[in-house]
């Protein structure tokens, strides 16, 4: 029931473990597969807007023409184009997980793997009467893109909670409301009093877990829609708009192309659960703390060792602390930095405790 009740949100419920990442082995890095995906999409849902211009330029009424063209000239008819294209949110993960599975990722991939999954920390976390523990099997793979290490969850928060916020935001510039205090009632909403915020259906009632890291995909994805014709500040530096208007039609600006790295501006540490590090509830706590100590050597070693972080308590715990704004800007964090189990006050405690060391 409750799988059936998901499917009618607006988007996913689902969690990932970018803690337990496996050290034999690579994760293919497919910042350019989706750089190009996000491309194309986008060149689609600027045909069909296109398509709809030219239509309406034909109307021989100036007032039915005007009132057509204003709406095709609207970024939230763009938007709207390019959302429909990656399907129900309840889905896209999955069908991210299957592209990715196929036998051209294997052929693309040979000698990576181009994405990864570990159920045990979160499954065995929960309580066997948990009825949350039963959410868990839904649980999204880990991918790798520019570098960063993140759930196909969070594409789903980018894309579709992404367009939620817009459209609220858009609603709520109507009303009259300056742009900043929009922006701080939409991520207010989401992240405290929406029946879909992380607080609830989102999080904590389904899950047990309040993620940071997805309401900093869901700011990012705003952003991204915002960006669609406005500059945007990503990580401290400004972005011209993904798409410019020449003369009554839409194009794709110049620097929104395959392998031209914009994409990359979009993702950061942020969307890591396991260095921007989620609040658990007190029944899951206990639970996830045993998890994040009996594996804390592996874990240590693969984001020491194979991601060239150093072996410090201090880095992680302040990379935490940096992470719960986006650049400066809030996002919705749940601002309790200090108690939050992170990388350095769990894990490497628990093997210097042990007196364990790495390999």
């Amino acid at each position: 029931m409750c799988l059936l009740i998901l499917g009618a949100f607006p988007s996913s419920a689902h969690e990932t473990d970018n803690f337990n990442l496996p050290l034999n082995g690579e994760l293919a890095d497919l910042g350019v597969f989706l750089e190009t995906v996000h491309t194309v999409v986008l060149e689609q849902a600027v045909a069909e807007a296109n398509a709809g211009i030219e239509k309406a330029l034909a109307t021989k009424s100036q007032t039915a023409r005007a009132e057509r063209l204003a709406k095709l000239h609207d970024p939230l008819t763009v938007a709207k184009a390019f959302i429909a294209r990656f399907g129900h949110p309840m889905f896209e993960d999955s069908r991210v997980e299957s592209a990715l599975s196929g036998a051209w990722a294997r052929q693309t991939y040979a000698d990576q793997q181009s994405s990864h999954q570990d159920l045990r920390m979160n499954f065995s976390a929960h309580a066997l009467l948990d009825p949350r523990r039963w959410m868990v099997p839904t649980q999204s793979r880990t991918v790798k893109a520019y570098g960063v290490y993140f759930g196909t969850d969070k594409l789903v928060h980018f894309h579709h909670l992404g367009a939620d916020y817009y459209e609220k935001y858009r609603s709520l510039l109507r009303t009259g409301l300056g742009k900043d205090e929009a922006y701080r009632k939409v991520v207010d909403y989401y992240a405290e009093h929406a029946v879909f915020s992380e607080k609830t259906l989102f999080g904590v009632i389904t899950t047990g877990v309040y993620s940071n890291a997805d309401l900093a995909a869901n700011h990012v994805g705003f952003k991204f829609y915002v960006n669609l014709t406005e500059v945007v500040v990503l990580k401290g530096k400004e972005r011209p708009p993904l798409l410019v208007r020449t003369g009554a039609f839409w194009r794709l600006n110049r620097h929104v192309r395959p392998r031209s790295g914009w994409l990359a501006a979009f993702l950061s540490d942020h969307w890591n659960e396991a260095l921007n590090p989620n609040r658990y509830d007190a029944l899951l706590r206990p639970g996830i703390k045993k998890a994040l100590e009996h594996r804390a050597q592996s874990i240590v070693q693969f984001y020491t060792q194979k991601d060239g972080r150093p072996e410090d308590p201090a880095y992680f715990d302040n990379l935490a602390r940096d992470l719960s704004t986006y650049y400066g800007e809030n996002y919705g964090h749940c601002g309790q930095v200090e108690s939050l189990m992170t990388i350095g006050n769990t894990c490497l405690r628990a093997v210097r405790k042990s007196g364990g060391g790495l390999p």
